[in-house]
C-alpha cells in the first residue's frame, strides 16, 4: 500500500491493493507522450529511382499515407553517409546523407513535408561507434593530435610464447572477439558490432564535443528529436585486463551471450553523458518553445532502465513485449504490461514497442492470427506506442536463403546458423500493392525478397477489400486514440483469464472496455465492469457475429483466438477507478 500511495502522489501511477492494477489520470501531456511513433527503415519503405533500394524521395511521397494512417511521429532509421557494412549504422559522416538515399536537399524536402502534414520527425543518432572509414578513425590510427584517443585502443597482452593476443575475452554482439588488430597503429581496437565499426572513447571530452556537434547539426535542420542507438554499450570499464565471467548459458563460446557483460554494458558513467545530451535538447526547447525529444535503445531490465536511463528529456524504450515467450500466454502479456506500470519511476511515462528492425515481426513471433489483437493492445494501452512499418498490415516475414542474406550478423554466423540471428526477414520491402514488386519499386528487383503473401497483405488490397482488414482496424484504433480517455485517462484491469485480457480506459464521463483474446476461444462475463452491454467501436477482422456500432452483450461475450474488441460502456462506480 505504501508503494501504491507513493506512486499515486508523484506520478499518477498506482497498484490497487485489492488486486486490480489501476493507472491514474494524467494531464498536461507533451506531444511525444500523446503521440504514436512509426518507424521507417529507409531501405525498405519506398524506392523512387528504380534501383530496388528505398530512399528519401520515396518516403516523401508516402507521408500522405502516414498522415491518413493517423500516426504522429516518424522515426527514421539511419540515412548517414556510410560504406553500408551495417546498412547505415556504420556512419562515415554523420552530417551527410548517403547517396543511396539521396542528398541533404532530399532530406530537407522530406522534413518540410512531414511538418506540413502536422507530423514530427526524429532521426537515428549513433553515438557509440563510427565506420572505420570515418576521418576520425583514420586520424586516430595515425595518432594525429586530439584524434589519438577518439577510439578504444589497447596494446593487448603477450603470452609466454611471445604471441600477442587481445587484452581480454570480450565478445562482439555479432559473434567472435570484440578486438581487432590494426597494423598501422600496432594496437587492438574495440568493436561491439561489426569489425568495421570501431567504438568511440566516451571518456575523451573531445568525443563528447563531437557528438553534441552532430546533435546540433540535425537540430539546426529542424528535426524534432532523436532515437539514440545501442546506449548500454557506449561505455566499458577503463581496465581492459578484466575478463568477463561466463553467463552459464548453453551457447557456443563465440556467441555474445556466452559471457555476462558486467564490464561492457550499463556502466554508471553513462548517466552524465545522457544528461549532457538532454541538456542540449532542452537548450533548443528554451530558444523557441518547441519540445525536442530523445528515446534511447536500451535492452535492459526495469531496475537498470530506471536507475541509469530514465532521466531528462527522454525515455528508454520498453522492449519487454518483444522479449516474451514465443508465443506468450495471455497471463504473460498481462504480467509484462503490469511490470511497466508498476516499476516506473515517479514522474516517468510508460511506452510500449511491438516490433523494430532488429526483431522478428509480430506475425512470426506471436502468431499471425494474433497480429490484430496485439495492435489493438499497443494502441489502447496508457503510454506511448511505437509501430514498425508494415505491422499495420500484418506483414509476414520473408524466407530468405543464405545466398540472399545481407545482414552482417547473419553472415557472421555462417550458412548453418544464420537464421538464428539474421534480421533480414523483418526488413523486407513495404507492401503497397499486389502488383510487381509490391509497388515498392518500378525497377526489376528489390534489395531483399518480398514478404510472404504480399499480394493479399498490402495497402491497396486492405484498403479496398469490403469489410474489416488489419489496416482498417489500425486506422480505426488511431481515430479512437485521439479520444483523451486513451492518452490521459485512467487504466484499470478488468478480467484476466488464461485466454482473455480486458481492461478499462476512462476519463470523466467516457469509459471504454478493451477485450483481447491471446489464447483459444473463450466466453466471458464482463457485466460487472461495464453493465449488461456495450457499443462495439473497433473489432478485429475475424469477428463476424457483430459489427461496428452493434450493441454487444457483456454477460456472455465470446471471442475466438486472436479476436479483440473495443466497446463503449457504462462507467463503473467512481470508487472502482482512480482519477
Amino acid at each position: 500500500m505504501l508503494l501504491f500511495l507513493f506512486l499515486m502522489s508523484f506520478s499518477g501511477l498506482g497498484v490497487n491493493a485489492e488486486g486490480n492494477t489501476t493507472v491514474g489520470v494524467s494531464s498536461n501531456l507533451t506531444w511525444w507522450q500523446k503521440g504514436v511513433f512509426y518507424q521507417i527503415y529507409p531501405r525498405s519503405f519506398q524506392d523512387s529511382n528504380g534501383d530496388g533500394v528505398g530512399d528519401l524521395k520515396g518516403i516523401t511521397t508516402r507521408i500522405g499515407y502516414l498522415k491518413d494512417l493517423g500516426i504522429d511521429c516518424v522515426w527514421l532509421s539511419p540515412i548517414c553517409r556510410s560504406p553500408m557494412k551495417d546498412f547505415g549504422y556504420d556512419c562515415s559522416d554523420a552530417e551527410d546523407v548517403d547517396p543511396i538515399f539521396g542528398n541533404l536537399e532530399d532530406f530537407k524536402e522530406l522534413l518540410a513535408e512531414v511538418h506540413t502534414q502536422g507530423l514530427k520527425l526524429i532521426v537515428d543518432f549513433v553515438p557509440g561507434y563510427t565506420s572505420d572509414q570515418h576521418i576520425w578513425f583514420q586520424k586516430s590510427i595515425r595518432r594525429e593530435g586530439k584524434y589519438t584517443n577518439y577510439y578504444v585502443w589497447d596494446d593487448g597482452k603477450i603470452l609466454d610464447n611471445g604471441t600477442r593476443v587481445p587484452p581480454n575475452n570480450w565478445l562482439s554482439i555479432f559473434g567472435g572477439p570484440a578486438w581487432e588488430w590494426n597494423e598501422v597503429r600496432q594496437q587492438y581496437y574495440y568493436h561491439v558490432f561489426i569489425k568495421e565499426a570501431p567504438e568511440m572513447n566516451h571518456r575523451d571530452e573531445n568525443v563528447e564535443w563531437e557528438l553534441k556537434s552532430i546533435l546540433r547539426y540535425w537540430l539546426d535542420l529542424g528535426v524534432d528529436g532523436f532515437r539514440a542507438d545501442a546506449i548500454p554499450n557506449i561505455l566499458t570499464v577503463s581496465n581492459h585486463s578484466w575478463d568477463e565471467p561466463l553467463s552459464g548459458k548453453d551457447v557456443p563460446p563465440d556467441q555474445d551471450d556466452y559471457l555476462d557483460h558486467i564490464y561492457t554494458q550499463h556502466q554508471l558513467e553513462i548517466a552524465p553523458i545522457l544528461k549532457g545530451w538532454y541538456d542540449l535538447l532542452h537548450e533548443y526547447t528554451l530558444q523557441d518553445g518547441r519540445l525536442r525529444y530523445m528515446v534511447l535503445e536500451t535492452y535492459a531490465p526495469h531496475s537498470i532502465r530506471n536507475s541509469l536511463y530514465a532521466q531528462g528529456q527522454g525515455n528508454p524504450f520498453n522492449f519487454d513485449l518483444l522479449q516474451m515467450s514465443r508465443p506468450p500466454t495471455t497471463r504473460e502479456v498481462y504480467k509484462t504490461i503490469m511490470e511497466e506500470y508498476i516499476n516506473l519511476l515517479p514522474g516517468k511515462w510508460p511506452n510500449f514497442v511491438l516490433g523494430n528492425h532488429d526483431n522478428t515481426r509480430v506475425s512470426a513471433r506471436n502468431g499471425y492470427q494474433y497480429v490484430d489483437a496485439y495492435n489493438m493492445l499497443l494502441l489502447t494501452l496508457k503510454g506511448t506506442p511505437t509501430t514498425y512499418y508494415g505491422e499495420e498490415l500484418g506483414m509476414l516475414q520473408a524466407d530468405i536463403s543464405w545466398n540472399e542474406t545481407k545482414d552482417p550478423w547473419g553472415l557472421n554466423y555462417g550458412p548453418d546458423r544464420y537464421k538464428q540471428v539474421s534480421r533480414d526477414p523483418e526488413r523486407t520491402p513495404m507492401q503497397w500493392t499486389d502488383g510487381p514488386n509490391a509497388g515498392f519499386t518500378n525497377g526489376p528487383s528489390t534489395w531483399l525478397p518480398l514478404g510472404k503473401n504480399y499480394t493479399s497483405l498490402n495497402v491497396k488490397v486492405e484498403s479496398e477489400t469490403p469489410g474489416q482488414t488489419s489496416l482498417k482496424l489500425y486506422k480505426e484504433l488511431l481515430v479512437l486514440r485521439k479520444n483523451p480517455a486513451f492518452t490521459e485517462g485512467s487504466f484499470k484491469t478488468a478480467l484476466v483469464t488464461d485466454d482473455v485480457l480486458s481492461y478499462l480506459r476512462q476519463l470523466r464521463n467516457e469509459t471504454f472496455l478493451v477485450v483481447l483474446n491471446f489464447g483459444k476461444e473463450a466466453t466471458v462475463d464482463l457485466s460487472s465492469f461495464g453493465g449488461l452491454s456495450g457499443t462495439a467501436l473497433a473489432l478485429t477482422p475475424k469477428i463476424t457475429s457483430w459489427k461496428k456500432d452493434d450493441i454487444v452483450s457483456l454477460t456472455s461475450l465470446t471471442l475466438g483466438a486472436g479476436d479483440g474488441v473495443v466497446l463503449r460502456v457504462k462507467a463503473p462506480s467512481d470508487s472502482e477507478l482512480i482519477g
